[in-house]
């Protein structure tokens, strides 16, 4: 294996990954093994009706620098029913984790794309169902054979319609009609488990069509994607790959000078920066408008400034065109202390991960000291004087991408803002106890609600640190469980005096005779710590105890570089270890009435089946 191959690719930034890096990364990885990597293994299933193989280093590459080994199960040319309908198909056989189910119109669909003319309006709409059906079938298969994330692209619109001017005066020409048919698409897979959309007409408009397609080699090989396309679509389907993986990242660091403004505001002063409606100051307003979009998406923001403090706060506070003030900011380290210092404070503060952080910086210098120190650290580094690059840089590599957007989302910031006045509460209290019984909480247990289930899933995709199991499901899968006898999914909702912190917590259950295994038991990292975590456990194995009638209750805890703040979970509440040699599994009797507690400060509310449980 050619590890210096790896190291330097993962030194890079995905802005100077070519599709050679790409090409390198991916013949080390197929001729090395997951033990040489040190490297979770994760397995994708392509299937296509075009030459879509050389996709694949992308996609390697990518899924490398996510943390895990890939391997491919790649469907032969135009087999994709072949593969999908055959329940004793190789597909089945390779148990993907993820299938990408890429299909290109014209291959699809002759008549609503070269022979569009020809073809008659009714028999048009016949062609749009026929494709619909097709779609829907390949992926009802897929769901009942194999349980994994289907990634499905639409269809991107003809850069030369066959009406050309005329195309777009009516709804019935070609470019509504692919339009058409991507929306019924789009509400096709609502209503289907895990299928998204990968939008190869944003994508390909971003772009420009004409550079993504190559005629010659479409009429040559049945390979439309041109060399340029494929950097951008690989990287777009592990962007899904990431968000369902728990890898969607948390919290945006912002330097100032140059950043947030032009300029320096310790020399320059308040009105000698770069900020306002003519560029170049129109570009760090269009930044700032897109962080703001960022923070409204539940994106923590943050700021670490080599500056006086109250310069920058002056910007933020009195500055005419400031998009950004200063309560939209969680956190700030505004001193001069070196970034990589900072940036742990920050974390710390925030008591997330360093891996849940995204720095923004201009200074070349301060970027690369931040990658080498903190690898685990996302850098952003804009190029200096590039300013009207700055909003579309932020946003390329998708790093805070998710598949859900929730309640808790819109409240984050805010919460943040919250847990400063509860620390502040502490900080009056004479003892711990005094402090804890002063919030006045309340725990809500119970089953989710359909309209929670979007929220639950994120939770078991973004959450690191206080997840016992880091098992990651789809909504699909948590409607899965919920329709299943064998299975219980738990919410925790929490609630004080300060406010209302929504859904923090989950746990999946699974019942087999006598005994109960918790499969995930997780808690957002903002809400440990006051004991609704205790709660949350006692009401769980009371429920499996007492309704389902579980002799033996058995914990599971998956070790991970993350998760470390709750590997003795289960001990501290009564269990033991089933292998003394191991601490991967626990188990409690609960006979005689053994099992944690409500600790005596929280008031447990609609708790399922909660009666007793002190």
């Amino acid at each position: 294996m050619n590890a210096d191959i790896l190291a330097d690719f993962l030194s890079g930034s995905h802005e100077t990954s070519t599709y050679a890096r790409y090409a390198a990364v991916a013949n080390v990885l197929e001729s090395s093994t997951p033990e040489q990597t040190g490297l979770p293994v994760l397995k994708v299933a392509l299937l296509r009706n075009f030459t879509a193989e050389p996709l694949v280093p992308v996609l390697a590459g990518e899924i490398f620098r996510a943390g895990y080994h890939p391997r491919f199960y790649v469907g032969d040319f135009d087999a994709i029913q072949a593969d999908v309908l055959d329940p004793n198909s190789r597909l089945y056989a390779f148990q993907p984790d993820f299938i990408i189910l890429a299909q290109w119109l014209e291959a699809l669909s002759p008549a609503l794309t070269t022979a569009f003319i020809s073809t008659s309006p009714p028999d048009r709409a016949a062609e749009e169902e026929r494709i619909r059906l097709h779609v829907r079938t390949i992926v009802g298969a897929l769901n009942a054979n194999v349980r994994a994330p289907i990634l499905l692209n639409n269809f991107p619109l003809p850069t030369q319609p066959t009406l050309g001017i005329l195309d777009s005066q009516s709804t019935g020409y070609q470019t509504h009609t692919i339009l058409r048919l991507n929306a019924a698409i789009l509400a096709d897979s609502a209503e289907t488990s895990d299928v998204s959309i990968v939008d190869f007409m944003r994508v390909f408009a971003a772009h420009g069509t004409a550079n993504f397609v190559d005629e010659r080699y479409w009429h040559v090989a049945r390979a439309p994607l041109s060399q340029k396309a494929l950097v951008p679509i690989g990287t777009e389907y592990v962007k899904f790959i990431r968000a369902l993986r728990g890898q969607a990242k948390k919290c945006l660091v912002l330097d100032c000078d140059n950043t947030l403004w032009g300029g320096v505001v310790g020399e320059d002063g308040l009105a000698g920066i770069q900020l306002g409606p003519t560029y170049p100051g129109s570009c760090f307003v269009a930044l700032q408008r897109e962080i703001l979009n960022l923070h409204d998406r539940g994106v923590i923001l943050a700021l670490c400034s080599k500056n006086n403090e109250a310069d920058v706060l002056e910007v933020l506070r009195d500055h005419p065109d400031s998009v950004l003030k200063e309560e939209h900011f969680a956190a700030r380290q505004i001193n001069w202390d070196d970034k990589v210092t900072n940036l742990r404070r920050i974390a710390e503060e925030l008591n997330i991960g360093l891996d849940s952080l995204v720095f923004v910086d201009d200074n070349p210098f301060e970027a690369t000291f931040v990658r080498e120190q903190l690898p685990d650290v996302a850098v952003i580094a804009l190029p200096p004087k590039a300013f009207a690059s700055y909003r579309s840089l932020l946003t390329a590599p998708g790093y805070f991408d998710t598949l859900s957007y929730t309640a808790e989302d819109r409240r984050k910031n805010a919460m943040y803002g919250e847990n400063r006045r509860r620390k502040a509460l502490e900080s009056t209290a004479l003892s711990l106890d005094a402090y804890l019984s002063s919030l006045d909480l309340e725990v809500d247990i119970g089953n989710p609600s359909e309209v929670d289930v979007p929220r639950v899933a994120q939770l078991t995709q973004k959450t690191n640190q206080f997840n016992l199991s880091t098992v990651r499901n789809t909504e699909g899968d948590i409607r899965a469980f919920m329709a299943a006898d064998a299975f219980d999914v738990f919410a925790l909702k929490v609630r004080d005096r300060v406010a209302d912190l929504g859904l923090v917590g989950v746990a999946i259950v699974a019942y087999d005779g006598p005994t109960a295994t918790i499969e995930s038991f997780l808690m957002s990292c903002r809400a440990i710590g006051r004991g609704a975590e205790d709660a949350f456990l006692a009401v769980v194995v009371r429920h499996a105890a007492e309704v389902r009638g579980s002799e033996v209750i058995v914990g599971t805890y998956a070790a991970t570089n993350k998760n470390e703040l709750v590997r003795d979970f289960y001990l501290r509440h009564g269990f033991v270890r089933i292998d003394e040699s191991r601490d991967d599994r626990w188990s409690l009797t609960t006979t005689g009435g053994h099992g944690p507690n409500v600790p005596a400060w929280i008031r447990v509310t609609n708790g399922v089946d909660t009666h007793a449980i002190r």
